[in-house]
């Protein structure tokens, strides 16, 4: 997949109003909204409000600068730097669905720059070579088949000195304990397979900028942790999928028979009836200089 989507963790749509296990397509998905109000979601994740935080101290942006970001989805990250360019600065934020670029731009009325959401492709990014100070990516690398060329697409749009901040998952970090090892260890081990994309990409971030040509400035991690959720009264924990659209993954994965599919997604929603619930995942933070 050499387009993007959204700077998403994992949110998409399975059936009905649960969310799946990807963001492979937002706009002609038949359940689109139910993607927006998850990409607000995982805005509210308190690991997803450090790292923008750490992020907005390592960039440094200051007024006048041009920032780009990539996978921008809704665009709340990118307006909340926007704060840091000043009136003679510029925001530009690309992704590949039309339908999250709109909201963005709705969103950027009290933006101090120039601002422009548009759409494109991470891995050829229609912007001049050293046109931009600052480049972001966020939780976008993940998605794509191809994580390095989209960094060295990052890397040729910003100046020599330039700075590169990328934010992305390691879903080899995932874990879930409900009080049953062997659903625990069958979760754990699937989610140390990467297929088809680079799933557990954040861990890789250090070695991409490095590829690149980079200079590390800065390395962080938070991890998202859930521990209360009611199966009841939400399809999925906040952000996340669902525990059936989880089943359904591990069944066409061959890692789970598809006869056992109810009792595992049984299993876990009653633990969460019974306050024995809780999720972690990590997610990794780059900040560096481009040569």
């Amino acid at each position: 997949m050499a387009r993007i989507s959204a700077s998403s963790y994992l949110c998409g749509m399975a059936t009905g109003d649960t969310h799946g296990l990807g963001y492979h397509r937002v706009d002609d998905d038949p359940n689109v909204e139910v993607l927006l109000a998850a990409m607000d979601g995982t805005a509210g994740w308190d690991a997803t409000l450090r790292l923008r935080s750490w992020e907005r101290a390592h960039l440094g942006l200051v007024h006048g600068e041009r920032l780009l970001d990539v996978g921008c989805g809704l665009g709340e990250a990118a307006l909340g730097l926007a704060q840091d360019l000043g009136a003679n600065g510029e925001l530009v934020g690309i992704d590949l669905s039309e339908r999250m670029l709109s909201v963005a731009r709705s969103s950027a009325g009290g933006a101090p720059c120039r601002v422009r959401f548009t759409v494109g492709d991470a891995t050829s990014l229609d912007e001049a070579d050293d046109s931009f100070d600052a480049v972001r990516s966020e939780r976008t690398l993940q998605w794509l088949t191809d994580p390095a060329t989209a960094v060295a697409e990052l890397v040729r749009v910003v100046r020599p000195g330039g700075r590169v901040s990328l934010i992305d998952t390691d879903w080899s970090s995932f874990t879930i304990d409900v009080g049953d090892d062997a659903l625990t260890a069958l979760v754990r081990d699937a989610m140390r397979t990467e297929r088809n994309r680079a799933s557990n990409v954040g861990r890789r971030l250090h070695d991409l900028v490095a590829a690149a040509g980079c200079v590390l400035l800065a390395r962080t991690e938070a991890t998202q942790t859930w521990t209360t959720w009611d199966p009841d009264a939400s399809s999925a924990p906040v952000g996340c999928f669902s525990m059936e659209s989880l089943a359904d993954d591990l069944v066409a994965t061959g890692r789970l028979a598809a006869a056992d599919s109810q009792r595992f997604v049984s299993t876990i929603h009653d633990a969460a009836r019974r306050g024995r619930f809780s999720m972690r995942l990590t997610v990794i933070g780059v900040v560096a200089v481009a040569p």
